[in-house]
């Protein structure tokens, strides 16, 4: 009798084993964080199809039937202030650049990384219009505002090297991007990495721009990540299954082209014209720039940015990229979707890959 007892309750744990699915306990609430908060603290982000998940409330429609409360939080802190809500146990998921990921992997923070949510992010150097600086080279020694510990310091440090120059050849000074343009237009600065944050600026004769990395080697270019604590996926991994899956179907739909006017309205709520958002993704294919996947480029980046930022001094500590990607719930999300060539692939280079 013992041994027939031992023998169902070993069949038992295996089921549970093999079907997390039926005792997984569901959350009463998911959290997410956003590197990002609109003008003036809206509780916003641009850039990404995260942002219409967002504003349609597509996650709590997903577990409306579930009783699970979902909780966005915006941090105009950006990555630092996320990694701080990450450390101390506020947050399930959160979105934001690399260099903050990489950072809080350094340390200890234990994370997957689900999805990319926006690739091949440019970056602008604006300096005041009336400025005698003319190439990336006549930075050097001047008083130049960029927004550390966010993707923007590590991608100021790779387009510097470009021209020999690093950041100690520099004299930064940490500013946001609204600061800093506010410091540009009163030459209190040289000048500043920036984004499409500036365009108005711009268009008012107050800035010019020195350089931008559009058009430019995609290496040169940033991505995002949305993540997930490793403690949240161990505990709710069906959800977790659920959350990507919404998301990625997100992504399709930002991905199509007569979705871009809708898409850059969306965007537009954090306070910046929908005509930027035009503008800066003009001539780009918004199946690259809203693709999920974590191709060979994607995948290529993030393991450059883990060796620039050990290398520029960034993080103390080595980050290994293998292992940290988590490829099942984005797996399970694409053949659910049908998605699986929907998304065209990089190689590390960023060039068309080569169907396999």
């Amino acid at each position: 009798m013992s041994r027939i007892f031992f023998g169902l309750a070993l069949l038992v744990s295996l089921l549970a084993g093999v079907l997390p699915s039926h005792a997984e306990e569901r959350p009463d609430v998911i959290r997410i964080g956003v590197a990002m908060a609109g003008v003036g603290g809206r509780p916003f982000s641009a850039g990404t199809y995260i942002s219409a998940v967002h504003v349609k409330g597509l996650l709590e429609k997903e577990f409306s039937a579930d009783g699970t409360k979902v909780e966005w939080q915006f941090f105009s802190g950006a990555g630092p202030a996320v990694n701080e809500a990450l450390a101390s146990g506020q947050l399930d998921f959160a979105w934001q650049g690399d260099l903050p990921e990489i950072v809080a992997r350094s340390l200890g923070l234990k994370t997957r990384l689900l999805l990319a949510t926006g690739t091949r992010f440019n970056t602008y150097i604006a300096v005041p219009a009336d400025s005698t600086l003319k190439t990336l080279a006549d930075l050097k020694g001047q008083t130049v505002s960029n927004f550390n510990g966010t993707l923007y310091q590590l991608t100021a440090a790779s387009i510097l090297s470009t021209v020999g120059l690093s950041y100690r050849d520099l004299k930064v000074v940490n500013l946001d991007n609204a600061t800093s343009l506010s410091a540009l237009a009163a030459h209190q600065v040289d000048a500043a990495f920036t984004s499409y944050y500036s365009f108005g600026a711009r268009d008012k004769g107050l800035i010019k721009y020195l350089y931008t990395t559009k058009g430019q080697d995609p290496k040169l270019s940033s991505q995002a990540a949305f993540l997930v604590t490793d403690d949240f996926a161990k505990a709710h991994p069906t959800t977790v299954n659920r959350v990507v899956k919404v998301l990625v179907g997100e992504a399709r739909w930002a991905s199509e082209p007569a979705n871009q006017p809708a898409l850059y309205d969306i965007w537009a709520k954090v306070g910046v014209p929908a005509a930027f958002f035009k503008e800066a993704q003009s001539g780009e294919d918004p199946k690259v720039l809203n693709s999920p996947l974590f191709d060979d480029f994607i995948t290529a980046q993030y393991k450059r940015s883990a060796e620039k930022s050990l290398r520029f001094g960034l993080i103390r500590s080595p980050v290994e990229v293998d292992g940290w990607i988590d490829p099942e719930p984005l797996a399970l999300a694409l053949k659910s979707l049908g998605l699986e060539h929907y998304w065209p692939t990089f190689d590390a280079d960023g060039k068309p890959a080569t169907p396999k």
